[in-house]
């Protein structure tokens, strides 16, 4: 993994089970970009949709900077860091949605396995900034995705996966017409490649070891370039992922506290209960309890290296 020009964040969200689509939207998002984060980019576990109202600036894709003003909008797949920069003094209005396009490729578009994995592929393979006048399908697509999760209105979930569906197949389109120079991430395919292994493999006794082997690393190697990209340890990682999903499968599933530790990969009970605890500040127990109390919706809990932005 090559030491990154930029420092970078993780900003991990989490999109509540069954949905697949969260928005951050209203005034909050009306404000100068990049003052207080300088030249590091961060990256996110969805694929991001960042709708640009008004202001100008610049976006960074890695080593990339382009030019952003008011009527344009960015479609960044999950794990290719970015950032955002206003002009100096320049107020910008954005609102942002995140898509967990993979599970929504898979499970709403109910797409063969060989055909899905080549939409994913297709849909991860660039960043993209776009003007809303020369893609007024697909701006036509995101508005209404961002104004049903506005109003929420009867039905405003069914609506919105509709939508998605309509916004991949746009994607594919213009996947196939792109001709402009390539916003290429080969840098970061190394990152991917780790975050696949250990949603793929959190069940198993993960060793930084096998970390390392399935990104063609040796262990030092990796070991400190993850270090130094996401300012926490292999391991650490490991774990947040594993409550994360327990915390999922605590929501959706009749499970013991056993057999949900099992299934994420917790070799013991006392481990679970103790990296449970450390992550989101409550015992297994509790954060049941909560989110019963929250209607299964997950809370804005630490589970990652930086936790996305909330307001």
């Amino acid at each position: 993994m090559a030491k990154s020009k930029h420092p970078l964040e993780f900003r991990y969200y989490t999109i509540p089970a069954g949905d697949y689509v969260m928005s951050l939207l209203g005034e909050a998002w009306e404000r100068e970009y990049g003052f207080d984060t300088g030249n590091t980019l961060h990256f996110h576990n969805y694929l991001e949709i960042g709708y640009c109202y008004n202001g100008s600036g610049r976006f960074v894709f890695e080593d990339e900077t382009l030019r952003y003003t008011g009527g344009m909008f960015t479609i960044i797949p999950a794990y290719i860091p970015h950032t955002t920069i206003s002009d100096p003094g320049h107020i910008c209005k954005w609102e942002f949605l995140y898509i967990d396009m993979d599970e929504f490729i898979k499970k709403r578009m109910q797409m063969n396995s060989v055909f899905g994995e080549h939409v994913i592929s297709a849909i991860n393979k660039r960043g993209r900034l776009l003007a809303a006048d020369n893609n007024k399908r697909l701006d036509s697509i995101i508005r209404l995705i961002i104004e049903e999760c506005r109003e929420e209105r009867p039905y405003f979930k069914e609506s919105v996966n509709g939508q998605v569906y309509s916004f991949v197949i746009e994607l594919l389109r213009l996947e196939g017409e792109y001709s402009q120079k390539s916003l290429d991430t080969k840098a970061n395919e190394t990152i991917k490649t780790v975050f696949m292994y250990v949603k793929d493999h959190m069940h198993e006794d993960i060793k930084v070891a096998d970390m390392a082997g399935a990104c063609g690393l040796s262990e030092t190697h990796f070991r400190r370039s993850f270090e130094s990209a996401m300012n926490m340890k292999p391991a650490d990682y490991v774990n947040y992922v594993r409550v994360d999903e327990a915390c999922r499968l605590i929501s959706t599933k009749e499970l013991s506290m056993e057999e949900i530790a099992i299934r994420v990969g917790f070799q013991s009970q006392s481990t679970f209960n103790r990296n449970f605890k450390r992550i989101t500040h409550m015992t297994p127990y509790q954060w049941k309890l909560d989110a019963r109390n929250n209607n299964h919706e997950f809370p804005a809990y630490g589970i990652s290296a930086l936790q996305g932005w909330r307001f």
